[in-house]
C-alpha cells in the first residue's frame, strides 16, 4: 500500500514538473516577444519625435515668414489656427 501511495506521489509530483516547466517555457517565449515589441514601439516613437521635430521647426518657420510680412505664409498660418493648430514661437 505505501509503494501504492509513492508511485502515486511520484506520478503527481512528475506531472507538476511538467506542467511548471511548459509554464516556464511559455513565459520566456511571451518575455522574447514583449521585447520584440518593445523594440519595435521604440523605434516607432523616436520616428514620431523626429518628423514632430521637423513640422515644428517648419510651422516656426512659416510663422516668421507670416510675422514678416508674407501673405501665403499668413494664410497659411490662418488656415492652421482655424484647424486648432498653434505654434509656439520661439527658436
Amino acid at each position: 500500500m505505501i509503494k501504492d501511495f509513492n508511485v502515486g506521489v511520484g506520478l503527481v509530483g512528475g506531472a507538476l514538473i511538467i506542467v511548471l516547466t511548459s509554464n516556464l517555457i511559455d513565459l520566456r517565449r511571451a518575455h522574447g516577444e514583449l521585447e520584440k515589441v518593445q523594440v519595435a514601439q521604440k523605434t516607432t516613437a523616436e520616428g514620431s519625435q523626429k518628423i514632430e521635430a521637423q513640422l515644428d521647426a517648419l510651422a516656426k518657420g512659416v510663422n516668421a515668414l507670416a510675422q514678416s510680412g508674407n501673405p501665403n505664409a499668413q494664410r497659411i498660418v490662418a488656415t492652421l489656427k482655424q484647424n486648432g493648430v498653434s505654434i509656439k514661437s520661439g527658436s
